[in-house]
């Protein structure tokens, strides 16, 4: 049997513990997806078959801890939240159970209740009276909300596939496999399927009469005129530490952990855990046989000097095999970010020693300034202060004459210029989407035909004008901020931890923190060559000197070595990617992805073999979800 014929039979089981979903139909509520309780209102009948039973009013839960419901003759709604505010709102809804008080907060603020609301939701509010559904995702997409209207009625659900019930059409949208090609995701609010979307973070959809409108009802609002930079790294101090505290409201301390890479943000939530409990903390860590991507190093610095318990673990590629379908059945969307193994396997360690709650440092870079590609940006954004006719008349017209790929000087500085060149997003995004880069050589020409060229750059340019900021790296934070955390990272780690039976908080997306962070000059994140300015001086009395100092890393993989030298990977890829299955699937032009394995066995970098990662887990999502 080969290494294919294995993956293709070990189906897992997706845990569904925090899966709602539901259908109006013709003014008639009817649930979408089996294995689901209802929760109905008085008089309702039962059915063990749920795609056969109206319910006048009433709707679904799973059986979930962070599942809430709540019905009565004048509507229901339904919830998968983890409030980090939740002992406020039970105290402004007269000491209401979680459900009620989001009815009883709906009530007395209509539609903007959900600004009052801190931490992870996805709500359905429905209104039987008005045949009105509100449908709520939160500020920055810890959870999701999957939806699709017709002339029949609405239908959603918090996995992809439960709208389908409504549709009736499982058919994959090319050009969000196209985006996915790109991204390596699937950004909102595109889903696989080409007649379901997904509800942007900070959104509400309201359905009433037939009708569907959206609304944004939160995003930031850059601003730049925070206080000054002594004041403002107390402000981020206090701010940091309070979003913690935050995110440790209502936890068990025994049954508390945090993911812990060794970078800068995740030894700031140990650090902060540290101070705020008292206790100990127990920090997670995954390692690898492969040195350069091992960071375990910077890990078990950053534990003790915080004095956490400290669990580590290396994962040989074997292990990372066997846990491979367990990672494809955890995302229901083709899914390209390598690190999501990481990710699930360090939350399997945690739930093995009795966590239930990790808190995970994710969203740093994106607040405080901390990703490398700002830095090159600033780097490139230096030539426009060269004078116009110079750059024009004698600079660009000399470069051109320069061998583009010539490893010397004389390639380097013409594309340095080539590249500084372009407008951003373009600019940020002009070392990725090799895919669209390569459209013509790599994609069939029917896939072509039914996809936009551009539309990746497309989606990075709706961001980069939505941001309400002059300041350009502003804009390129609102870009990641919804791309790169909303679309990917939230996702990853959102649904790996799950998978192991962990519920996962963000205290670096607390919303009260990037707001502050948004007012703060542009200068006090990236200065000259310098990355997160403002916040090394914040927390220079809290983290070890070297953690300031370290090279960002992260839960990087060894996949590509993978894909070259471990025979079961190596099987795996060639067996699928040049399987009849995807050749019939008419994404890649004939030849096309042979070359791209060819160009991954002469390639010493991970590029290549990133690309096929992407591929790969797009043909396994098609032979665990897609095609079934």
């Amino acid at each position: 049997m080969s290494a294919a014929d294995h993956m293709s039979d070990t189906r897992a089981t997706t845990a569904r513990s925090n899966i709602l979903g539901g259908i109006v139909y013709r003014d008639h509520l009817r649930p979408v997806e089996p294995g689901l309780a209802g929760a109905l209102l008085p008089g309702v009948a039962v059915s063990d078959h749920p795609r056969t039973i109206d319910l006048l009013g009433g709707l679904l839960t799973g059986i979930g801890t962070s599942m809430a419901w709540d019905s009565s003759v004048d509507g229901a709604l339904i919830a998968d939240v983890d409030l980090t505010n939740g002992d406020e709102i039970q105290a402004s809804t007269g000491g209401a159970a979680p459900a009620r008080g989001l009815r009883r907060l709906h009530g007395q603020h209509g539609d903007d209740f959900v600004t009052r609301l801190r931490g992870a939701f996805a709500i359905a509010l429905w209104t039987p009276g008005r045949r009105r559904l509100l449908l709520a995702a939160d500020r920055f997409g810890f959870r999701r909300l999957y939806y699709t209207v017709t002339e029949d009625g609405i239908a959603f659900g918090s996995r992809v596939r439960g709208p389908l019930a409504l549709s009736g059409s499982a058919a994959v949208d090319p050009e969000a496999v196209y985006a996915y090609l790109n991204f390596g995701v699937i950004p909102a609010p595109q889903s696989v399927y080409r007649d379901v979307r997904r509800l942007p973070p900070g959104h509400i959809l309201v359905w009433e009469d037939g009708h569907a409108a959206l609304h944004r009802y939160w995003d930031v609002a850059y601003s730049g005129r925070g206080p000054g930079q002594a004041a403002a790294a107390r402000a981020m101090y206090r701010q940091t530490e309070e979003a913690v505290r935050q995110s440790l409201s209502g936890v068990e301390p025994k049954q508390a952990g945090a993911f812990l890479s060794g970078g800068t943000d995740s030894s700031t939530v140990v650090g902060l855990m540290s101070r705020v409990t008292g206790e100990r903390v127990q920090a997670f860590s995954i390692g690898f046989q492969e040195a350069r991507y091992n960071e375990l190093d910077y890990a078990e610095l950053a534990a003790r000097h915080f004095d956490a318990a400290h669990y580590t673990k290396i994962v040989t590629a074997d292990e990372a095999l066997q846990s491979l379908p367990d990672l494809v059945a955890a995302y229901d969307e083709p899914f390209g970010n390598n690190s999501a193994l990481a990710a699930y396997l360090c939350a399997r360690l945690a739930r093995e020693t009795g966590v239930r709650v990790l808190l995970a440092g994710d969203g740093g870079d994106e607040i405080f300034g901390g990703n490398e590609r700002y830095r090159r940006d600033r780097i490139l954004a230096r030539y426009h202060l060269i004078p116009a006719w110079l750059r024009h008349g004698l600079l660009e017209p000399l470069v051109r004459r320069f061998p583009a790929e010539s490893p010397d000087l004389r390639g380097k500085t013409r594309r340095y210029v080539e590249r500084a060149c372009l407008p951003n997003p373009e600019r940020f995004y002009s070392s990725e989407f090799y895919v669209s880069q390569n459209r013509h050589r790599l994609l069939h020409p029917d896939f072509q035909a039914v996809t936009t060229a551009d539309q990746p750059l497309e989606i990075a340019r709706g961001h980069f004008r939505a941001a309400a900021t002059s300041a350009e790296l502003n804009r390129l934070l609102h870009v990641d901020l919804k791309i790169t955390l909303g679309d990917n990272d939230l996702f990853k780690v959102v649904r790996t931890a799950e998978a192991a039976g962990v519920a996962v908080r963000f205290p670096l997306l607390d919303h009260p923190l990037v707001e502050l962070m948004a007012t703060l000059p542009v200068s006090y994140k990236v200065r000259g060559g310098e990355k997160r300015y403002a916040f090394k001086r914040a927390f220079r009395d809290l983290l070890p000197r070297e953690t300031l100092a370290k090279v960002k890393h992260g839960f990087g993989l060894p996949t590509s070595d993978w894909l070259k030298d471990h025979k079961g990977f190596r099987e795996l890829g060639r067996d699928l990617l040049l399987s009849s299955h995807a050749r019939q699937r008419g994404y890649f032009a004939p030849g096309a992805v042979e070359e791209l394995f060819q160009l991954h066995e002469a390639d010493h970098t991970p590029f290549y073999g990133d690309i096929l990662w992407t591929l790969l887990m797009l043909e396994m999502w098609h032979q665990r979800h897609g095609d079934a």
